[in-house]
């Protein structure tokens, strides 16, 4: 949006809070993706109407614009992403699997007492590699030693 004030014009770029595609996570792009859909909610392959995901009709995931987005039964969205791995085409969603195992105890209280929200830094990676359920009994172990050395840091 442009504004003249006399002969000072300004402009104000309207920042609605979405970072672009390539800093945002795989879980990011499919919530985007979701609220992009269009049409009717039935399979655009088989016609039915159950455990529907959104479908990335080009098969490249990070493209989230309506026109290649539609509602697609488990079954067909699965054959479909086969099909674009086996002729190698586009980009599949990359599931944040670390090749190092699951952090230990230390490593996730480092990683909670050094990680900052909102920055892509090593202590929330730490964090997203840390499955549910172990983050939740890390977190337990964390309360724990936190009521046993009252106004002490854990870690």
């Amino acid at each position: 949006m442009t504004t003249s004030l006399g002969s000072i014009t300004f402009t104000r770029i309207i920042n609605l809070g979405r970072k672009p595609v390539s800093q945002i996570t795989d879980r990011a792009k499919r919530y985007r993706a979701q609220q992009n859909v269009k049409g009717p909610k039935k399979c655009v392959v088989c016609g039915s109407t159950k455990n529907l995901d959104v479908m990335h009709l080009s098969g490249d995931e990070s493209d989230g614009e309506s026109k290649n987005l539609a509602y697609g039964c488990r079954r067909c969205n699965a054959a479909l992403g086969a099909a674009f791995k086996k002729i190698g085409s586009k980009i599949r969603t990359r599931q944040y699997n670390p090749a190092s195992g699951v952090p230990t105890f230390e490593q996730y209280a480092w990683a909670v007492a050094h990680h900052e929200r909102e920055s892509h830094d090593e202590g929330g990676a730490i964090i997203h590699a840390t499955p549910k359920h172990k983050r939740v009994e890390y977190a337990r172990r964390i309360a724990e030693i936190k009521g046993t050395r009252r106004g002490e840091v854990p870690f």
